[in-house]
């Protein structure tokens, strides 16, 4: 059973990587209706829309686009539609701004629209990533305190996944992404990293220092998928938020 976790897991990890090399679909159609303005426009990546690449508030024309998208009933941004609003940064652009301003402010909501998983999304990471470093120390001193810190953080890792996911997936409902391209990816990767974190917690109850020697070893080898995938997910995440 342990020998078909690893190697699905393994050929999960394959198949979404490759997968992974995806690109935000809005700044390509932008960046391909405006080709004389595509370096600037590829330059800014998602502040084009949205007040800076770490704030996910939409901007004056990020929110004209969402208007647009509305209107249409779709979550898919057409060159025609871009076309219609304008390039960002033009004459007709800026009139529209001015008349979106003169309207009446909405009060900032409670839950910014990144619904704080930035924030959260550290905290599995790095206990996970602690848990595995004290485990590793605590086999090779062979010092059972050492192991069973370890063992606390890899269980307090894998129930943060659970708040780390849902503020993604809730991210992805306020901000209406797509669940494809490059986000998409992201969010499988997380997803298959956390069910390793979770494989990993199932290995290790109330083993500590008395695992097999087989078993330590697919414990291992999971625990460095599960390392990778949260690895290339984390990139994924910085890529979306940065541009690439």
């Amino acid at each position: 059973m342990p020998r078909a976790i690893v190697l699905f897991t393994a050929l999960a990890a394959l198949l979404l990587s490759a997968r992974a090399q995806a690109k935000p679909e809005y700044l390509d159609v932008m960046t391909e209706t405006f080709k004389g303005s595509s370096a600037k426009l590829a330059q800014k990546s998602c502040a084009n829309c949205h007040v800076s690449d770490s704030d996910y508030t939409k901007n004056p024309y990020g929110t004209l686009v969402a208007k647009a998208l509305l209107a249409a009933n779709t979550k898919e941004l057409t060159p025609a539609m871009l076309i219609r609003l304008g390039e960002p940064g033009s004459a007709a652009v800026s009139s529209a701004v001015t008349a979106e301003a003169a309207g009446p402010k909405k009060p900032k909501p409670l839950v910014p629209k990144n619904a704080f998983h930035p924030a959260i999304v550290h905290f599995p990471i790095a206990l996970f990533l602690a848990g595995l470093f004290l485990d590793v120390l605590g086999m090779w001193k062979k010092h059972t305190t050492l192991l069973v810190a370890g063992w606390y953080n890899l269980v307090l890792g894998a129930i943060s996944t659970l708040a780390g996911i849902a503020s993604g997936l809730t991210a992805m409902a306020i901000m209406h992404l797509p669940y494809k391209g490059l986000i998409f990816n992201h969010l499988i990767l997380a997803s298959v990293g956390a069910g390793i974190m979770w494989a990993l917690v199932a290995l290790r109850y109330k083993r500590h220092d008395k695992m097999s020697t087989g078993l330590r070893v697919v414990y291992y080898v999971l625990a460095t998928i599960g390392v990778v995938l949260i690895a290339w997910s984390a990139h994924l995440g910085g890529a979306f938020v940065y541009g690439e």
